[in-house]
């Protein structure tokens, strides 16, 4: 999937660039129903300025085993400290804890092993090309 953005800033290689959400999306209201701002912005790799507009290629194939481990990882840290607590017999308040305990473990998980999937570029988004002011007027 590709999609068009602006820079905001640049550090290094490293860009945020701000994507306009699709036209697809504007009847969904699927994003926390419909009260996240209408322009995302997004870490992506490459070479452009600050205000170039660039097409940046995302991973698509990638996409769904992101959002499985970052949602998926928290979720199975929390029901491991759920049915821990729960087996050595705590009481509910305990119990709470271990589970948020064993959240914030999965949180830490991903964490670290974005740090190196980002190194991989199979995983992450990059900028393929920056679009030329000729290019605009066309």
């Amino acid at each position: 999937m590709e999609r068009t953005g602006f820079v905001k800033e640049k550090q290094g290689d490293t860009l945020r660039v701000c994507f306009e959400r699709p036209e697809a999306c504007e009847g969904c209201r699927g994003c926390s129903k419909g009260f996240l701002p209408k322009k995302e912005l997004l870490t992506v790799f490459g070479q452009a300025e600050v205000g170039d507009e660039v097409i940046v290629r995302m991973p698509e194939a990638k996409t769904l085993k992101a959002s499985l481990l970052a949602y998926g990882a928290p979720l199975c840290g929390a029901v491991a400290g759920l049915l821990i607590a729960s087996a050595a017999g705590a009481g509910d308040a305990v119990t709470l804890v271990a589970a948020l305990a064993g959240m914030a473990a999965g949180y830490g998980a991903v964490r670290l092993f974005d740090l190196r999937l980002r190194r991989n570029e199979d995983w992450r988004p990059t900028v393929v090309a920056v679009v030329s002011q000729e290019e605009k007027k066309e």
